[in-house]
C-alpha cells in the first residue's frame, strides 16, 4: 500500500494523459452531469462535484444508487466509473442512463461496464485497490473536461497541483517518512477515533476522502463533516457520554480558499472543543488553485490512513469484510 501511495505522482501524470486522448461530443445543450460510481470508484466524482462548484455552469451530482433520477435523460453527461468494471450498483444504473438516452462515457479496468459502453469508453491499468487508483479515474475525467471546455484547467494549476504531490510524496513516502508529518500525526490519532472536519466543498470532499481511508486502510472507525453545516448540529453533540468524548479527536482541514467565515467557524469551534478537552489537530491546504489545495489535503491524508494502519499493526491492503459482504450477495442472487 506505501508503494501505491508512493506512486500517486507518477499515477496522476499517466492519468491525465490517457484523458487528454479522449473526446467526443456532448448533446447539445448540456444541463448536467451525473457520475455514477460507489467507494473508491466514487471519490474522483466527489472531487469533480467539488470543482464543479466553482469551474462549471451546469450541476454535477455524485450518483451511489441502483437507481437514477428520472430527470437524466438526452441533455445528460452520465460518466460511470468502475474500477473493476463489475460494481453492480453502477452497473444497474448506467443501464438506466442508456434507457434514458443519455450521453455515456465509461471508465474501468475491464469488467462487464467495458462491454456495456460500445464506444466514450477508457480503459486504465488494472491490478490495483479502486481506493488507490485515484490518478486514473480522476485525472482522466479531468483532462477530458479540460478538452471539452467544459472546465478551464489553467496549465498553471496543473503544474502547481504536480509540485504539490511531489513535495508531499517527498516529505512522508518510502523510508523518509517514518519521521515526516503524516506519521507524526497518525501517531496523535492512534487509540481515539478521528473525526475529520473540512470547510465549504473542496474542504467536505477531503474530509470525506480521508474517512473513507482510515476506514479501508487504518481498519478503523472514522466520521466526517462540513462547515458550515456541522455548527447547526454536530456541534451540539458534544455533551455525553463523557467516556465516549474523551476517546475522539478531531482533524480540521484548513482549506486556505474557504470562504472566510467558514475559516472563522473553525477557529471558533476548535476554541469549545478543545475547551471540553478534546484534542484538535489542523492540516493546511497547499497551494493557489482550487485542485491544488484539494488534492494536497486529500494525498496527506492517505499517507496519514497508511501510518496509522502501521501503527495498529494492520495491513492496510486487504479488505476482507467488503469480499465477505460480496460473497453474500452472489449468494443470495
Amino acid at each position: 500500500m506505501l508503494d501505491l501511495i508512493d506512486g500517486f505522482p507518477d499515477q496522476w501524470e499517466k492519468g491525465w494523459e490517457l484523458g487528454e486522448k479522449q473526446f467526443f461530443s456532448l448533446p447539445e445543450e448540456l444541463l448536467n452531469i451525473v457520475v455514477l460510481g460507489m467507494g473508491g470508484s466514487a471519490i474522483g466524482g466527489d472531487i469533480l462535484q467539488a470543482l464543479a462548484r466553482e469551474k462549471i455552469n451546469c450541476p454535477v451530482i455524485v450518483n451511489r444508487d441502483y437507481s437514477l433520477p428520472p430527470w437524466v435523460g438526452e441533455n445528460s453527461l452520465v460518466i460511470a466509473v468502475s474500477y473493476s468494471g463489475n460494481t453492480e450498483e453502477t452497473l444497474t444504473s448506467l443501464e438506466k442512463a442508456k434507457e434514458q438516452n443519455a450521453t455515456v462515457w465509461g471508465v474501468s479496468s475491464g469488467g462487464m461496464l467495458k462491454e456495456k459502453i460500445e464506444k466514450n469508453y477508457l480503459q486504465i491499468p488494472a491490478g490495483l485497490p479502486p481506493r488507490a487508483a485515484l490518478g486514473y479515474t480522476l485525472a482522466p475525467v479531468l483532462a477530458l473536461f479540460n478538452n471539452l471546455g467544459l472546465m478551464e484547467i489553467p496549465a498553471e494549476e496543473i503544474e502547481e497541483t504536480r509540485e504539490i504531490i511531489g513535495e508531499i510524496n517527498q516529505e512522508n513516502g518510502g523510508e523518509r517518512g517514518q519521521e515526516g508529518p503524516a506519521a507524526l500525526l497518525a501517531e496523535k490519532l492512534a487509540d481515539f477515533l478521528p473525526l475529520i472536519y473540512g470547510p465549504g466543498a473542496l474542504g467536505g470532499v477531503a474530509a470525506r476522502r480521508w474517512k473513507c481511508q482510515i476506514n479501508e486502510n487504518s481498519k478503523a472507525p472514522s466520521f466526517w463533516a462540513e462547515y458550515p453545516e456541522l455548527n447547526h448540529n454536530e456541534l451540539v453533540g458534544w455533551e455525553e457520554p463523557e467516556e465516549v468524548l474523551e476517546k475522539i479527536k478531531v482533524v480540521n482541514l484548513l482549506d486556505y480558499g474557504a470562504n472566510p467565515r467558514n475559516k472563522k467557524r473553525m477557529e471558533i469551534t476548535a476554541e469549545i472543543l478543545q475547551k471540553k478537552g478534546v484534542g484538535v489537530q489542523v492540516v493546511p491546504s497547499q497551494g493557489k488553485y482550487p485542485l491544488a489545495r484539494v488534492l494536497s489535503l486529500i494525498y496527506f491524508g492517505d499517507y496519514v490512513s497508511f501510518y496509522l494502519a502501521q501503527r495498529y499493526g494492520i495491513d492496510p491492503g486487504p479488505v476482507p469484510i467488503i469480499e465477505k459482504l460480496k460473497g453474500e450477495l452472489k449468494n443470495v442472487d
